[in-house]
């Protein structure tokens, strides 16, 4: 095997120095020398990889913001109003001036409601509605009364509004809207209860007798209530009713509505009719040629019950009429001269 030497001789002064290199120590160099070339190749050629796959992501975020940026819309901020604000002042107070007209006219009608349902209820005696007591809020204090009011926008009823009915919104200047809906919902509740109670008394008036019994000009009193000369046995005997004279065939009117009890024949009184009008009343005609109802049925005011004639105990063509009050005969003429 070839050895070389290699002298190391220094310029200045110290001895020389060798290097023996045989064969094989040139084969490793070299072999270092390929092996670090292809080495510094390999990353040199993977940076330049690198730096084009880095350069093709710029690009591809590049186009994908030019791409977003075309399909967002631009906002453009609107050009604010150029409202002052003393502008704004005048329209917060037009519009506080329009919702309290509405709250004041609510409460004036309301306040007209109050008044026609206490009229309403004194007239048919129902005991008058009494607001719900409002009492306004206070701080707490010492002693009696406790601390000042703070009730806001409410105020106290004036002298003159204490002496009358409590007021429908109890006095207070500006009620609140919830005040004034709750008020509605009593006002409401109070009328069902006044329309309940006058449906009640209208069925009960119409059951009360009144009018003539054959309508108004179609006969004459022939004979009134109380003591008379019986006309068959000429003795003094009570008339237990009225006879009213008219032609035969004339409607007989029921006066008060009910319900029939008797629709017969009844001796000395012939065809007769009974009515029941409830509450102890009770009505009676008699002497009919002809009955129109049947017993079991309920008849109205003005509903004809027969027609006047001249059966049973009879002078002539008219009609009995009687008013019974908890079984006793009472003056018909009474009932007769009221209308309804």
């Amino acid at each position: 095997m070839k050895k070389w030497t290699v002298m190391l001789i220094p310029q200045g002064q110290g001895g020389t120095s060798s290097l023996t290199l045989c064969e094989l120590h040139f084969w490793l160099l070299g072999a270092v020398v390929i092996v670090l070339a292809f080495t510094a190749s390999f990353f040199f050629q993977r940076q330049q990889e690198v730096a084009r796959q880095a350069e093709a992501l710029r690009q591809i975020n590049r186009s994908l913001e030019l791409e977003y940026a075309n399909q967002v819309p631009v906002i453009v901020e609107a050009p604010k109003p150029d409202v002052s604000k003393e502008e704004i002042r005048q329209i917060e107070a037009r519009l506080r001036a329009e919702y309290d007209a509405s709250i004041q006219a609510i409460n004036t009608e309301l306040t007209d409601l109050y008044d026609m349902e206490a009229r309403a209820r004194s007239i048919t005696g129902l005991e008058p509605r009494t607001p719900t007591t409002f009492e306004p809020a206070v701080a707490a204090g010492d002693g009696k009364g406790g601390g000042p009011s703070h009730t806001g926008p409410f105020s106290y009823p004036s002298e003159s509004e204490v002496k009358r009915p409590p007021h429908v919104i109890y006095g207070m200047t500006r009620p609140s809207a919830d005040l004034i809906i709750e008020e509605i919902r009593l006002r409401n509740r109070s009328l069902g209860e006044l329309v309940s109670d006058m449906t009640v008394q209208k069925e009960r008036i119409e059951r009360v007798p009144a009018g003539w019994p054959i309508g108004p000009g179609r006969g004459r009193i022939t004979s009134s209530f109380g003591y008379r000369r019986d006309p068959f046995s000429r003795r003094v005997r009570h008339h237990d009713g009225v006879d009213i004279s008219a032609k035969k065939g004339t409607p007989v009117l029921a006066t008060a509505r009910g319900r029939v009890v008797k629709a017969e024949y009844i001796s000395e009184y012939g065809n007769s009719v009974i009515i029941d009008h409830g509450d102890g009343l009770e009505t009676m005609y008699a002497h009919l040629s002809a009955i129109n109802v049947n017993r079991g049925e309920t008849v109205g005011r003005g509903d004809s019950v027969g027609l006047v004639g001249s059966t049973g105990r009879s002078t002539g063509n008219h009609l009995h009429y009687e008013v019974h009050l908890f079984g006793r005969t009472v003056d018909p003429s009474k009932y007769m001269s009221v209308t309804d």
